[in-house]
C-alpha cells in the first residue's frame, strides 16, 4: 500500500526475492483500518456497524434491566471502549463522523430512556444523558487527562504547544496555536484536541 496527499500517485510495482508484492486498498493493522490517502472513514464505518450490532445484542437481552448504573457498565464496557479506541490516532474532525458515532451513544440513551421509563422529547436525549453524566465524543478531553497526569505520555504532553499566558482579558484560550497552512496540519490529532480545549 503506497500513501499519499496528493492526487499524483506513485505507482510501483515492489517485489521481495523476485516474488511480485500484492498491492491492497485497504489493510487493518493493531485494530485501525488503514486506506492509502490516510482517510479513517472505512474505519469509523467499521467501528461504527460493529457498535451498533453490539448495542442490537444488549438490546435483546437486557431490555429488563431498570438499574442506571448496570446500563452505563454495559454500555462503557461493551461500547463506549469500542467507539473510543485509538481515537487520538484517527481524530474525528468532520462533522459527519462526529455524527456517525454520536449516533451510536444516542440509539444508547433512547433504549435506556425506554428501560428507565425516562419521559424526554422525540430526539432530545440530554435528560437521560445527563442522568448518566455522558458527554458527546468530540467533548472528551483527552488533553485535560495528560495534562492531569491520568496519562502517562510524557513525549506526547512535550508536543504540546505553548500554554498562553494571559496579557489580556479579551483572549482566554489556554493553547496558543500556530495557523496551519492545510486542513491536515489544522486537523492533526493534537492540534485539533487543543482547539477543541480552548472552545471548553
Amino acid at each position: 500500500m503506497s500513501f499519499y496527499r496528493s492526487r499524483r500517485i506513485l505507482d510501483f510495482d515492489y517485489s521481495l526475492n523476485g516474488q511480485p508484492i500484492e498491492r491492497v486498498n485497504q489493510v487493518k493493522d493493531l485494530g485501525f483500518i488503514y486506506v492509502p490517502s490516510l482517510d479513517f472513514r472505512p474505519h469509523i464505518d467499521s467501528v461504527a456497524g460493529k457498535a451498533l450490532r453490539i448495542l442490537g445484542f444488549i438490546r435483546r437481552h437486557f431490555s429488563n434491566f431498570d438499574n442506571p448504573k448496570c446500563l452505563s457498565v454495559l454500555y462503557n464496557s461493551h461500547i463506549r471502549s469500542l467507539l473510543e479506541y485509538g481515537v487520538v490516532v484517527w481524530s474525528l474532525y468532520t462533522k459527519s463522523n462526529t455524527q456517525r458515532l454520536d449516533r451510536v451513544q444516542n440509539r444508547f440513551l433512547s433504549f435506556a430512556g425506554h428501560s428507565l421509563n425516562v419521559t424526554h422529547p422525540p430526539h432530545d436525549y440530554s435528560k437521560i444523558k445527563d442522568l448518566f453524566k455522558f458527554k458527546s465524543l468530540s467533548e472528551r478531553c483527552f488533553i485535560q487527562s495528560l495534562i492531569d497526569g491520568k496519562i502517562d505520555a510524557p513525549r506526547l504532553l512535550e508536543r504540546l504547544q505553548s500554554i498562553r499566558i494571559p496579557v489580556n482579558t479579551r483572549n482566554k484560550d489556554f493553547f496558543y496555536i500556530r495557523l496551519g497552512r492545510s486542513n491536515f496540519t489544522k486537523n492533526a490529532p493534537l492540534t485539533r484536541m487543543m482547539s477543541i480545549f480552548n472552545k471548553n
